[in-house]
């Protein structure tokens, strides 16, 4: 039997509403006294539920004897909270999030691919172009074994230099809608750049070649272009000859370019396939299939990613079969990634050799694309 049940049986019948009230509270307080007396075995948590059946029975008692709509409820009270001391205010220390982890440069070429092959390019209406504007800047070096002015890689070497110079220059090809079609193309004048090692003699070796170079040429036309490492052939016949499997094409590539005899085999497909990316034409699945061969090859890393743009750079070697040395070579393209062209690209050869600094490549071209509606 609950406490509930002996207030209901021990309840006397008292007139009044006041009386009831205090017989029942007096009741209530005798078997609350009577339950805090120790007992044999009573639970830990035993206090609990008789507390809670007292509240009951004092709750039951009340509701049979009073008019609900005539209690009036006491005022709550209200107590002052102390206000926070002035000062700055709290901000939770923000979580730290994991760092993305670096792509490699076999995933920016992939996702490259992606690019290209989703990218639209421009529909070219009657008598418009699409102008592809360059500026590329060139190293010429003095080589005392040769004693005469030449360029890295074409018989002149960075490692034994005693001199080198820069000279830029800056021109636009213009592709028709059929690239089978005539081509155009510009020069503007050459621009000396930097000299370093002898300056007495680097000036000299530059002021020559700014007289190879000529003055600015006006549009003329041309046969799509040529690729230096091509040989005869211009970009047009190697999208309509190369086969679109990836594999297959580094294989057709290397077979195309022949024994090396400086045993370049590890870069000269990519310097070939860096090359005709680099010309921003052809149709989009075959610009993919070039991405995903490159991917393919190995030595190649990539910087941050600036302004939507990634710099793959493909690091080989070359062997001098007389002297068994090896050489570091070095090229890199950078690449708008939303849409798989070619922003710019370089070519170093003897990579940290000689008085030239390791930052200043043998070539250097940058490329931006638009649509004109006429030629100049």
């Amino acid at each position: 039997m609950d406490v509930f049940e002996k207030v209901q049986q021990t309840r006397p019948a008292i007139e009044g509403e006041e009386e009831n009230l205090a017989a029942a509270r007096a009741l209530l307080l005798m078997e609350i006294q009577r339950q805090r007396e120790p007992a044999s075995s009573r639970a830990a948590r035993r206090p609990w539920f008789i507390a809670a059946g007292a509240l009951g029975a004092a709750a039951a008692v009340t509701a049979g004897v009073l008019v609900v709509s005539s209690i009036t409820a006491p005022a709550p009270t209200v107590e002052a909270v102390p206000t926070r001391v002035p000062g700055p205010v709290l901000v939770p220390s923000p979580v730290p999030s994991p760092a993305p982890t670096p792509m490699t440069g076999p995933e920016v070429l992939l996702a490259a691919a992606n690019a290209a092959a989703g990218f639209t390019p421009p529909v070219l209406a009657p008598g418009q172009y699409l102008r592809r504007a360059w500026t590329t800047s060139t190293l010429g070096l003095f080589d005392p074994e040769l004693g005469v002015p030449g360029m890295p890689g074409y018989g002149a070497s960075r490692a034994t230099a005693s001199s080198g110079w820069v000279i830029s220059r800056s021109g636009a090809d213009y592709a028709p809608a059929d690239l089978r079609s005539q081509w155009y193309q510009e020069w503007g004048s050459p621009v000396a750049g930097g000299v370093y090692g002898d300056q007495a003699q680097g000036r000299a070796g530059q002021d020559a070649g700014m007289q190879a170079y000529g003055p600015a040429v006006t549009l003329f036309p041309s046969d799509a272009p040529y690729l230096p490492e091509s040989g005869a052939e211009d970009v047009l016949w190697f999208f309509e000859s190369l086969p679109r499997d990836p594999a297959a094409m580094v294989v057709w590539i290397d077979d195309y370019l022949g024994p090396d005899t400086q045993d370049w085999a590890e870069g000269k497909v990519g310097w070939l396939l860096i090359g005709l990316l680099s010309q921003n034409v052809g149709d989009p699945e075959m610009r993919a299939a070039m991405y995903r061969a490159l991917s393919t090859l190995p030595g190649s890393t990539v910087g941050v990613e600036h302004d939507g743009r990634r710099t793959v750079t493909f690091d080989s070697h070359l062997a001098f079969s007389e002297v068994g040395e090896r050489s570091r070579r070095r090229s890199t393209m950078t690449i708008d990634m939303a849409t798989g062209l070619v922003t710019e690209t370089t070519d170093t050869s003897e990579v940290g050799e000689g008085t030239i600094p390791s930052d200043v490549p043998d070539s250097w071209m940058t490329f931006e694309m638009s649509v004109v509606d006429s030629l100049p």
